[in-house]
Order: C-alpha cells, then structure tokens, then sequence
C-alpha cells in the first residue's frame, strides 16, 4: 500500500516513514517539507484528494493547547481515506518517549523524561540532553556549540535514529498521541 505523505518537516517525514513502515505502507511524499503554515493552507485539498487516494499528515501540536481542537479547526470533516494527526507537542517527543534514545544519544535512561508529551518543549529537552552525550559527535551534531541553538546534524542524526533504532510500539507507550496516530495508521491500512 502506499499512502501519500505531508509533513512540516524532514524529521517530521523520517518519523512518518517508520510509522507507516509498522504497517507495511510506503510513504510517497507528496510536496517538500514547508512547515506547518504550509499544511494548514494545504490540508482541505489534501482531504479532497483524499476522496480516492490515502492519505497521512502529521504536524505538531507545538504552543496550541489541545490536538482535536486543531483537527477541528483545520479539517472539520476528513474523507475516509484521510489520517491527519498532531504530535503532542512535537515529534521529538515521540522520539524521546522511546527508551533506546539515550543509547543512541549515549546518556543515562534517567536523563530522558518520563512523559515526554508534558514537555514544554521537546526540541530543545532533545538538544540539552544531546549536549550531556558521552560522545562528542552527539553532543556537537545534536546539541550544538553553547552559542547555536541546535547543531548542524540535528535532523540528519536524529532522522537516522527514527528509522533505524526508534521503535514507535514501544514508544507509545509512554505517547499517548503516538498510540493514537498507531491505532489511525492501523485503520487506515485496513481499508
């Protein structure tokens, strides 16, 4: 099966992948990464084409207070084959939510939050904990030099990490969004 794709970003499109690949569905991205402001203008057509075509949306929920309350402002009424979900607050906190991270990121367990999707924000939780690695690619790559706000590999090495360490079952675990956006995606494939 294969299911067009709209994300905010490249991070965004490797944790789609990995999400429909659970599923056996090869994500086809249907326009380049443009941020958030670019699915909401695009989303209504996204759902019209979604009449015959399946399609998967992701964006984060960042600073807005409820994710169904952004769902029913931006898409009132989905086509069946639409699944449109929001990462609460972000997708690194999916990410975060799973345990196998701070192996990659090689820091202690006890340095990963416990419930990833009460943080304020995940981006940079994920780049503070990246400057605490043992190792130094990690801690310049992910968390940058003291005077940048992230380093140059961030998406790079943490996209790596999403398609072939990240495990979304078991992240969901402590995600409830992440379990929500599984249980679609399974709904989705069942079509």
């Amino acid at each position: 099966m294969h299911v067009q794709v709209a994300v905010e970003g490249l991070l965004d499109l490797a944790v789609a992948r990995k999400l429909l690949a659970e599923f056996n569905i090869v994500a086809v991205l249907a326009a380049p990464p443009r941020g958030r402001g670019a699915i909401k203008a695009k989303i209504r057509g996204y759902n019209a084409d979604a009449l015959r075509t399946p399609w998967f949306v992701l964006c984060d929920l960042d600073r807005d207070k409820c994710a169904p309350r952004l769902v029913d402002a931006w898409l009132p009424e989905s086509n069946r084959h639409m699944c449109f979900r929001v990462a609460v607050r972000s997708v690194e906190a999916w990410l975060l939510a799973d345990e196998t991270l701070a192996s990659f990121l090689n820091v202690s367990p006890s340095r990963l939050p416990r419930s990833p999707e009460q943080v304020e924000y995940p981006k940079i939780e994920m780049r503070n904990i990246a400057r605490r690695s043992r190792l130094r690619k990690i801690r310049e790559g992910i968390g940058g030099a003291p005077n940048r706000e992230f380093g140059p590999e961030y998406t790079t090495m943490l996209s790596e990490f999403a398609q072939a360490e990240w495990n979304p079952r078991r992240a969901a675990e402590r995600s409830d969004s992440l379990r929500r956006a599984l249980d679609a995606v399974d709904r989705l494939a069942a079509q």
